[in-house]
């Protein structure tokens, strides 16, 4: 008897909290500062031949007021394409801005060097606001 009524408390404040904007579907628009990024480009070698299977990895994070970096505890892991391509889509939080996005390539047959890439984008603020990051690599043989 107990178990079904607290089942039915949790399903009253669940509707409740709903009805106020919390337990929405993505909860970082909801009074949080965000902003929309993009990050593409293509991995080739000296060659100018595409590199399909590397790994390339997405981060952000920013800089404290001592400057010391602070990352975000979760990154973006993907690979590219059969022509080289890589390309991803999020969202980052914007306390405060500016945040800075690294991306690295590595080669997981580790026949390449690994190589990144760091941006830092001033988010102005607004509920439309996209970064959009355009960055090719071009690995070399280790």
């Amino acid at each position: 008897m107990k178990t079904k009524v607290k089942n039915w408390i949790n399903v009253v404040l669940g509707a409740i909290l709903g009805l106020f904007g919390f337990g929405c579907f993505s909860c970082a628009k909801y009074g949080v500062p965000y902003g929309d990024f993009t990050c593409e480009g293509q991995v080739t070698n000296q060659d100018d031949e595409p590199l399909p299977k590397m790994q390339v990895v997405h981060r952000d994070g920013m800089k404290d007021a001592v400057d010391s970096m602070h990352w975000s505890s979760y990154a973006d892991t993907l690979y590219t394409n059969a022509d080289g391509i890589y390309y991803v889509h999020g969202i980052t939080h914007l306390l405060p801005s500016p945040i800075i996005h690294e991306i690295v390539v590595n080669d997981p047959s580790g026949f390449y060097q690994s190589q990144s890439f760091t941006t830092t984008v001033d988010y102005s603020g607004g509920d439309d606001e996209e970064a959009y990051i355009k960055h090719d690599f071009v690995l070399k043989k280790k």
